[in-house]
């Protein structure tokens, strides 16, 4: 019978220790953690400045008027001493709760966001990204490419970044996936081609410019891979176009190269300068890199735009038969009024 009402008693107290558990959760959950914001569309809060206290940091979250239990949660912010609060990115969603909220703000637990970068863009469209995106200065965006690390090591791609990212940290992370990109087999590849990794993206750059037919990339390559190999001067047109532009910016668009722009004394002018220019001239597409190391050096070293095929391009190995295939390109410009 003792043992009866002793086996009674200990169900009784894990009972009631149960219970306890329960309604302390429930507790928990309805009070210190209690929903502080309850609409589907998630806000994104940003903190700029590491000086502010927490309800300082949550002022635009209070003037959305999303919050659920704003009394509540100035209440709890208040026990807990009114913490700084990280710089950061942070995603408020539905059903967040009140120590939730306070905690991630007051330790930093920072939600990314995504960052593209595109193909074909100078160094000055993406500086002015990192401004608009980081709210960097126009000095620390350009020393993420200018400083921290190369502008040929940009690798256009949508990157999970965090917005509390300084320079030289974003600087870190972008070269990470350069070094990935850039494998042994593809870094085999430009070996062979008797290229480094970063004059690969230089070639490849004057390559996308010259032509936006993939299928043609690696022939345009071959051209001038084998221009390099005889000594000859690359003299392409996009380079032109880039140093006419750079010296020029408000020249307008250029459909045509005249005399006057191979003539110009600019280090990125292929027709008066040796070798490839001194950096790409735009970003590139890891797609069309890939294509550029598919290139072999052949005996062609001459092309010019085909009428007969447009946005492709004739090629030709004699001097003598590229002249034939640029007059009748010359020919299409003049009877569509083209001068320059």
């Amino acid at each position: 019978m003792k043992r009866h009402r002793q086996k009674r008693r200990l169900i009784r107290g894990v009972f009631g220790v149960a219970m306890l558990f329960v309604l302390a959760i429930f507790g928990y959950r309805w009070t210190i953690n209690a929903p502080v914001y309850v609409v589907e569309e998630p806000f994104d809060l940003y903190i700029a400045d590491t000086g502010m206290t927490s309800w300082e940091a949550l002022a635009p979250l209070r003037a959305s008027g999303h919050l659920y239990r704003p009394t509540a949660l100035q209440t709890l912010n208040s026990l807990r001493g009114n913490p700084k609060a990280q710089r950061g990115h942070y995603r408020i969603t539905s059903g967040m709760g009140l120590m939730q909220l306070l905690r991630k703000i007051e330790f930093g637990y920072e939600d990314p966001i995504w960052l593209r970068i595109r193909g074909y863009q100078k160094a000055p469209a993406i500086e002015t990204q990192l401004t608009e995106v980081f709210g960097y200065t126009a000095d620390s965006a350009h020393a993420v490419l200018a400083k921290h690390m190369g502008f040929d090591q940009v690798i256009p791609n949508s990157y999970q970044v965090y917005w509390s990212y300084r320079p030289k940290d974003l600087a870190k992370r972008l070269t990470r996936e350069h070094e990935v990109f850039w494998n042994p087999e593809r870094l085999g590849r430009a070996a062979r081609m008797g290229l480094s990794a970063e004059q690969v993206v230089v070639l490849a750059s004057i390559a996308q410019a010259e032509t936006k037919q993939r299928d043609e990339l690696p022939r345009v390559a071959g051209l001038y891979l084998a221009r390099l190999k005889i000594g000859k001067r690359l003299e392409a047109d996009p380079t032109v176009v880039w140093a006419y532009l750079d010296r020029y910016p408000n020249a307008g668009v250029i459909r045509r190269v005249t005399t006057a722009m191979t003539n110009l004394n600019h280090p990125y002018n292929t027709y008066r300068r040796d070798g490839l220019p001194p950096g790409p001239l735009t970003t590139v597409e890891p797609e069309v890199i890939d294509a550029v190391l598919k290139a072999e050096a052949k005996n062609e070293i001459y092309m010019c735009a085909d009428p007969d095929r447009p946005g492709y391009h004739a090629f030709a190995r004699t001097y003598a038969e590229h002249l034939r295939n640029a007059a009748r390109y010359h020919a299409s410009l003049n009877r569509r009024g083209i001068r320059r």
